[in-house]
């Protein structure tokens, strides 16, 4: 925290510290091992739904494409389970959902973008 000099600088960080953080929309896509059967399959994007839930979150929508093939070999894969998500995220808890992703092994690549 930065050394407050005046009372006019501490009334303007007591001002931002005081502001309630507002949930941000979010699109997700996650690329599933293909070497996942399909009952595991749904039992990752559960997985990823319990874990947007445990951060405050909401998953609204969940769209999955089926197996496609890949541009590039990952991880020795050609081809994977692609899945679309609806996020409603805190904007302070989206790096916490992105290495959760990171660490789970049944997921190739995942992409968030803010709408």
């Amino acid at each position: 925290m930065p050394k407050l000099k005046n009372k006019k600088t501490i009334k303007k960080v007591a001002k931002v510290e005081a502001q309630p953080i507002e949930l941000r929309g979010y699109d997700a896509v996650v690329i599933v091992s293909s070497k996942v059967k399909s009952e595991k399959r749904l039992e990752v994007i559960e997985g990823i739904k319990k874990v947007i839930e445990k951060l405050g979150g909401k998953l609204n929508k969940t769209d999955e494409m089926g197996l496609r093939d890949l541009a590039y070999t990952i991880a020795g894969e050609q081809s994977g389970w692609y899945a679309g998500l609806e996020v409603v995220l805190n904007p302070l808890t989206c790096a916490k959902f992105e290495e959760s992703l990171k660490q789970n092994k049944n997921i190739l690549r995942h992409l968030l973008i803010k709408k």
